[in-house]
């Protein structure tokens, strides 16, 4: 179209549209044939490329992480490292402890056959926090048997119970020498604790492949470890003797028929041994309502209702911690992250764990309480004596309360004050 016409379309006011283009052959062959046509280009990308294709699964990295690379076995290290992390995670987070170990575990069973064996050192760093670490001794004891069962297959740790409990043998035959020195005397009255805890949660299988607890252990360690405790009494022993037969008390008692002779599992000797000791002078009152209390719970079945019946073995296993629950009340209910009741010590929290928390005086009231000595409800003041809680400290009841009760000279004050009022008529 040239410009003089381009000019004159304008000047007449009409729009210029110019022509469309026709469409390339190619296009026009595309649209003749359809889109379906086998003349139409094909992709030659694919699903399966490698570039589509991860390379490891998302718990694969997960596992590579934890292990420290990706298809490798981990290292003796490694492991030791995990189990260490795992321990330190298990003193606040007790209810926890299968899921904490499942890693751990899973890296054990990934050691090459050719690794070092590591199973010593993992007993002793077991054994080192149990024995150190109050609130940790009924958790090791709970480690100790899952380590048992998860790993009875591992040719590194098929034998774990028989070492750590030669571990605690050889703590055991230390035990006249800790007691004459001041300074392990704390750490035998942990290894103390630490065995009753071991004693009531690890068992072993017998030829017909039914549990029951290890009779070693009830007698002579235990009976031993107390009889030994006992003969040289102090606060810091008696207490320990007494706070580990309230945990075994009742055990100890249902399991005498795991030891060869009546002789060798009678506990009368640390019973009597305990009884003398009420009398004896360089001990407070403290631990005279100490031993009072567990007497008072040994002629009380421990707590636990009479029956007809003696108990079996496996109610026994069943009130391993029962006494407790019975003997107290108002005790809080602790749960695990998946909404299951657990144990006050699962939940990391333990008898002892309370002790700093405890003044002098108020430790004391509460052994007195414990021992009978002061009724639920009441304190003690200054000279022994009981009485009543009140609303205000400085006031306490002194006499035989009535609703309209007054002695003579608040009644003679009161009619004094009647007869003075002006009367109305």
């Amino acid at each position: 179209m040239s410009s003089g016409s381009a000019g004159k379309d304008s000047e007449s006011g009409s729009h210029f549209q110019p022509g469309l283009r026709r469409p390339l052959l190619s296009t026009q062959e595309k649209l003749q044939n359809g889109l379906d046509s086998s003349k139409n280009l094909q992709s030659t990308l694919s699903v399966n490329a490698p570039e589509f294709v991860p390379r490891k699964s998302l718990y694969q990295d997960f596992q590579g992480l934890q292990i420290g690379g990706y298809g490798q076995p981990p290292t003796s290290e490694q492991v030791l490292d995990s189990f260490k992390t795992a321990l330190t995670a298990l003193i606040s987070q007790p209810g926890n402890m299968e899921e904490l170990m499942s890693g751990v575990i899973d890296q054990i069973n990934q050691l090459p056959a050719t690794a070092e064996s590591i199973q010593n050192k993992v007993v002793e760093m077991l054994f080192e926090q149990c024995v150190s670490e109050p609130n940790f001794r009924y958790t090791g004891a709970r480690l100790c048997r899952l380590l048992c069962k998860k790993l009875k297959s591992h040719p590194m740790f098929q034998d774990f119970r028989n070492v750590f409990l030669t571990r605690c043998k050889e703590e055991f035959l230390k035990k006249d020498e800790m007691i004459l020195n001041p300074k392990l005397i704390d750490r035998l009255c942990g290894f103390t604790m630490f065995i009753g805890e071991l004693f009531l949660n690890l068992e072993v299988e017998d030829g017909s492949g039914k549990a029951h607890k290890i009779g070693i252990l009830r007698s002579p360690v235990l009976k031993d470890l107390l009889l030994i405790l006992l003969s040289h009494p102090t606060d810091f022993t008696v207490k320990c003797a007494t706070q580990l037969l309230k945990l075994t008390g009742s055990t100890i008692e249902d399991t005498a028929y795991l030891n060869k002779t009546p002789e060798e599992g009678s506990y009368d000797e640390v019973f009597l041994q305990i009884r003398q000791l009420d009398t004896y002078p360089d001990l407070n009152r403290t631990s005279k309502c100490l031993i009072k209390s567990v007497l008072d719970l040994k002629d009380n079945n421990w707590g636990r209702s009479r029956s007809s019946n003696a108990p079996t073995p496996e109610d026994s296993y069943q009130q391993n911690y029962q006494q407790a629950a019975n003997f107290t009340q108002n005790e809080p209910i602790f749960y695990n992250q998946h909404g299951q009741p657990i144990s006050a010590q699962e939940a990391g929290y333990s008898d002892q764990a309370f002790d700093p928390y405890l003044q002098e005086e108020e430790e004391e009231e509460f052994a007195r309480w414990e021992a009978g000595e002061l009724e639920e409800g009441g304190h003690w003041v200054e000279g022994g004596d009981y009485q009543a809680w009140s609303d205000q400290d400085e006031y306490f009841q002194t006499g035989p309360y009535t609703e309209n009760y007054m002695d003579e000279e608040i009644e003679a004050a009161y009619e004094e004050f009647l007869r003075q009022q002006p009367s109305h008529h």
